[in-house]
């Protein structure tokens, strides 16, 4: 009996080994995963911003977003198409995702002053997104009644000029845009506080 304690005892600091080593491995594998995510999203944001502008440039548009709202990816005409738009958004929300965790590590070493101020930015420009969202969205279901009684029903071709008239802004384009901001501050905001609190466990 006592030499298979014994033998127990001499085998436990292998399975400590072999399990910090499992650990490692797999945080190592998950940060490549985070990085290959962040890799390919700024890719694709980077590809369609510099798209956009190109072909804003020149095709003469003067409606910002509307080259990333008026193309479906593959095609028009296949059902699984997707507009540019609604990648960019994704993509936008990939890499806040994985950029994030990826700087978990050193976020970690932050002191409560740093998060408090983090927090109070946050809060401020989620606020200011919710706002833009709600105003774009009520300027689209107003400008959709209008051009409903006039046989339109195209909510992709609706545009806000205000408050320069030079240069509307498309408002599937807007809506999703402030969308996105407004998803990547209400998660920054709850991964800001759940730092906050791994940090006092760790204490």
């Amino acid at each position: 009996m006592e030499k298979v304690r014994s033998v127990a005892l001499m085998q436990r600091p292998e399975i400590s080994e072999q399990r910090k080593v499992s650990r490692m491995r797999e945080s190592n594998a998950h940060k490549r995963i985070f990085e290959i995510i962040t890799l390919l999203c700024t890719g694709v944001i980077l590809t369609l911003t510099s798209y956009s502008i190109v072909a804003s440039i020149m095709g003469h548009i003067d409606v910002v977003g509307a080259t990333l709202v008026n193309v479906q990816i593959p095609s028009q005409t296949n059902p699984l198409s997707v507009k540019p738009v609604s990648i960019l958004m994704a993509a936008a929300l990939g890499m806040t995702y994985s950029g994030l965790e990826l700087a978990r590590p050193n976020m970690l070493k932050f002191s409560s002053s740093t998060y408090s101020y983090l927090k109070m930015f946050i809060f401020g420009g989620t606020a200011l997104a919710a706002y833009e969202v709600m105003y774009n969205f009520a300027i689209w279901i107003a400008q959709l009644s209008a051009a409903s009684i006039a046989g339109i029903l195209n909510p992709d071709i609706v545009v806000n000029s205000f408050p320069n008239p030079s240069i509307p802004w498309n408002l599937v384009f807007a809506t999703k845009l402030t969308t996105t901001i407004l998803a990547a501050g209400l998660y920054s905001f709850y991964y800001i506080r759940s730092l906050e609190k791994e940090k006092a466990s760790l204490a």
